[in-house]
């Protein structure tokens, strides 16, 4: 039996490589082998485990298809393609459509996950093929990294000339601002560390600027009207109010970044101001596609913010220092032969 190697949790801060026997696709699914995945904030689970799971983690990838399975002639073997890991149903309009973050019967089970491992399997409807221009790890991060503040753009629909906030200068912060900037918006980033501030100057930002300075900064860069647009992708509960604060009457709110947990005054905070809050998750495989349009096109550098490019033998060393955003350290790509 063939075999591969994968990264498995064994316990807290315990991460090892083991040999699996290599999947098998089934039918309408195609294998894959993997040439680079991203390192999500999403990831940091495996770090935290009580115990031993047989779970592989991994979600950001590009690869080869390597074997069809039955009933597929969408691909063939040898296409380049990043996966979108969200799972729908298949059958519903939003999955016909590509949209498999808005299938009304999505519950995770169907996700493709297993990216930190030399292969996996995948629905063919699943896989985009990548220009020619794009190599494996930009294909890694188009659809998530990228996909999702595309989205988040789409919702707040953002245009030229318009002022937008980006709250959160991770890697979705990052590339929330070089499409804000692609778009023709004027843009202040938000991050209370320094070197993230440095490089969203970097990546199309106007002005950046620490927390604390948000409000009274934006009024002044904005002629005391406020923002037209904040895209929040810190995920941080506490920075909401201060930043419906600094939106426009009339402005809109688009909450990118997970796991804040928020109390609103509905009267004060947004009906006497007439705002819009408004959520976004992940892409849609017609906005991973347009993402990487603008990519070919030459609009923006999808590795902008790519700091480490590691093997997979180097992760249970560095994991860590990944997911805790080390100094110097945004996002990570895992390569593979």
């Amino acid at each position: 039996m063939k075999t591969m190697k994968v990264l498995k949790p064994f316990g807290p801060q315990d991460l090892r490589i083991v040999s699996v026997p290599i999947p098998e696709p089934g039918p309408g699914q195609v294998r894959i082998k993997i040439r680079a995945s991203g390192i999500c904030g999403s990831d940091k689970w495996v770090w935290y485990v009580e115990n031993k799971v047989d779970a592989v983690a991994g979600h950001e990838v590009a690869g080869d298809v390597d074997k069809l399975g039955e009933g597929v002639h969408s691909l063939v073997q040898g296409d380049r393609v990043a996966i979108n890991n969200v799972g729908g149903c298949g059958g519903c309009p939003a999955c016909r459509g590509g949209a498999f973050v808005h299938c009304p019967h999505w519950d995770g089970s169907r996700d493709v996950n297993n990216g930190f491992g030399e292969y996996l399997i995948a629905p063919a409807c699943n896989c985009m093929r990548l220009l020619p221009s794009l190599d494996y790890v930009e294909g890694a991060l188009v659809i998530d990294n990228w996909g999702t503040p595309y989205g988040g753009l789409l919702r707040g629909q953002v245009t030229s000339n318009m002022d937008v906030i980006v709250n959160g200068c991770g890697p979705i912060g990052q590339a929330a601002i070089a499409l804000c900037k692609a778009k023709g918006a004027y843009v202040i980033a938000i991050d209370p560390i320094k070197w993230r501030r440095d490089l969203a100057l970097k990546n199309g930002a106007n002005k950046a600027l620490s927390p604390n300075d948000l409000l009274s900064e934006t009024y002044k860069l904005t002629n005391g009207v406020g923002a037209d647009v904040l895209l929040e992708c810190s995920g941080v509960g506490s920075s909401y109010d201060t930043s419906l604060k600094s939106l426009r009457v009339g402005g809109t709110l688009v909450a990118i970044g997970e796991g804040a947990n928020i109390n609103i005054n509905s009267s004060d905070q947004i009906i006497r101001r007439s705002l819009s809050i408004v959520g976004t998750w992940y892409s849609t495989m017609p906005n991973a596609n347009k993402v990487m349009q603008l990519a070919a096109q030459g609009q923006i550098n999808l590795k902008c913010f790519l700091t480490h490019v590691v093997t997979l033998e180097d992760v249970p060393q560095l994991f860590e220092s990944i997911i805790g955003c080390d100094d110097g350290i945004l996002k990570c790509v895992v390569v593979f032969d």
